[in-house]
C-alpha cells in the first residue's frame, strides 16, 4: 500500500468536511505524513448576493473581511485538532479563486501532495447537474490520488442534511 507523504484537505464548515478533516487527520498520523488544510474563498460565487446603492452587485469589501476572519479561525481550529491528534507536520491555507481548479490541480501541484481529500457534495441532484460539485471535479482531474469520504471514522455512511448546514 502506499505510504502518502503530503495530504491535501479541503475544508470549509460544511458536516462533510469535518469528515474529511477527520480522516485526513487519521490517515496523516497513520502515514507520518505532512498535512496541508486548505480553504478556498470562490470569489465567484459572491458576484450579485449583496443588495448595494445601485441594486444587486459584488459583496462588500466588510462582507468579505467578516468571511476572512470567520475561515481563517476555522483553520485555526482545524490545525489545533491535527496537532493535538499527532499529526506533526500541518500547515494550514487560506486562497481565493475558483475551488475547483485549486483543490484538483494547482494546490496539489505547488505543495507537492500525493492524496487530495475533499468530503462529499453537499449539492442537491439539480445543482450537482448543472455546475457540479468540487468532489467530482477533484476526482476527474485530479493527477494524484482522491480520497471523497462518505463515512465517519468508523466508517458508518453519514447522509448530508437535505440543505448545506455550514456555519457561516
Amino acid at each position: 500500500m502506499t505510504n502518502y507523504q503530503q495530504i491535501l484537505v479541503g475544508i470549509d464548515t460544511s458536516p462533510q468536511s469535518q469528515l474529511a478533516l477527520d480522516k485526513a487527520i487519521a490517515i496523516a498520523r497513520q502515514n507520518q505524513a505532512a498535512l496541508d488544510i486548505v480553504t478556498v474563498i470562490n470569489t465567484e460565487k459572491f458576484i450579485g448576493i449583496t443588495q448595494g446603492p445601485m441594486g444587486f452587485g459584488a459583496a462588500t469589501p466588510q462582507l468579505l473581511q467578516e468571511l476572512t476572519n470567520k475561515l481563517k479561525a476555522n483553520l485555526a481550529r482545524a490545525r489545533k485538532q491535527a496537532v493535538a491528534a499527532g499529526v506533526e507536520l500541518v500547515q494550514v491555507h487560506l486562497h481565493t479563486g475558483n475551488s475547483k481548479l485549486l483543490l484538483a490541480t494547482e494546490l496539489p501541484a505547488l505543495y507537492g501532495t500525493d492524496l487530495i481529500i475533499v468530503g462529499a457534495t453537499g449539492l442537491n441532484a439539480v445543482s450537482q447537474f448543472l455546475i457540479g460539485s468540487n468532489a467530482t471535479y477533484v476526482m476527474r482531474k485530479a493527477s494524484c490520488d482522491t480520497l471523497i469520504v462518505r463515512t465517519d471514522l468508523q466508517h458508518q455512511l453519514v447522509t448530508p442534511p437535505k440543505r448545506s448546514q455550514r456555519k457561516i
